[in-house]
């Protein structure tokens, strides 16, 4: 019989984390009992909750370019990218020709998506895709032996912090160029705000399309605090964790709902590794009256 999750206070600000979660069922009964808490019965729908899987739970959600030199350096980072990305902007699903505001975000969610650190951090409004990028196998040491996790984030109650317009009600999300947005967000933004807000990036690549991709952006400034260790992050974070001996449970039983790790990455380059799991899989087979089965040499290998 599966233990049963429990929700439980985490330490020192207050988020609600519902931990033991072993199985997909358990993960989205957990679901639907966070957006319960956000949306009750009776109430308009206007609600929504978005998802971040991590590998280790002791992760916090900060930006890539926060764990290094810090948001000072993106005008390094920016520049460097522009200028040797060019010769291959043949190969990029979009590219930022002008030289306006709105370039500015395109090359920045461009350096995102191939892994440039920047102050941009990856949520998905699907509750499975979260799952699937906190159970993903390829883990380092260190993660392999703590728990994986989803975050929820509230982007509505997040954004209450900020009134981007008088003519709508607080918690609206703003796409990345609305110039509201870049008052206090965009590259020149004087603030001391040090709070992210909840924003939708530019569908301009596939992999963005296929994950349900939205976006926190953190404001430029010299120091920045992760989401999770704001003194008001219980009124829009909440955290599933999952114990780390059922990652291979729950990842076979989303493979049987049709769902790897490898149908978030709809490019070429993993093309091979599809291959590499499909031909696995009809190694595992055991054909009766067959002549031969087919051999581990004989597999498709990566140059």
């Amino acid at each position: 019989m599966t233990k049963a999750a429990k929700a439980c206070i985490s330490s020192p600000n207050g988020i609600m984390e519902i931990t033991g979660v072993r199985t997909v069922e358990q993960y989205l009964r957990a679901v639907d009992e966070i957006y319960a808490l956000i949306c009750p019965p009776g109430q308009p729908l206007k609600h929504e909750l978005w998802f971040r899987g991590v590998k280790n739970t002791n992760y916090n959600l900060e930006p890539t370019i926060a764990r290094g030199l810090g948001v000072q350096a993106e005008i390094v980072y920016l520049s460097k990218f522009r200028s040797l990305a060019y010769p291959y902007v043949g190969d990029v699903p979009y590219f930022p020709f002008s030289e306006d505001r709105d370039s500015y975000w395109g090359w920045l969610f461009m350096m995102q998506h191939y892994g440039v650190p920047t102050r941009l951090l990856d949520w998905s409004r699907e509750a499975l895709i979260g799952l699937l990028f906190a159970v993903d196998p390829d883990t380092t040491e260190e993660e392999a032996e703590n728990d994986p996790a989803v975050w929820f984030l509230n982007p509505v109650e997040l954004n209450k912090a900020f009134q981007f317009y008088d003519f709508l009600e607080p918690g609206y999300i703003p796409n990345a160029t609305e110039p509201a947005f870049n008052t206090r967000f965009g590259p020149d933004a004087k603030t001391d705000n040090v709070k992210a807000a909840a924003a939708i990036g530019p569908l301009n690549n596939p992999r963005i399309i296929k994950q349900a991709g939205t976006f926190t952006v953190y404001p430029v400034t010299r120091r920045t605090v992760a989401l999770n260790l704001l003194p008001d992050a219980n009124k829009y974070l909440y955290k599933i964790v999952l114990e780390k001996e059922a990652r291979v449970t729950i990842n076979e039983q989303l493979r049987h709902y049709g769902l790897t790790q490898h149908d978030l990455f709809p490019e070429i380059s993993r093309a091979a590794a599809d291959i590499q799991r499909e031909i696995r899989a009809e190694d595992a087979m055991v054909v009766p009256g067959a002549s031969k089965k087919l051999t581990l040499s004989s597999r498709i290998t990566p140059s």
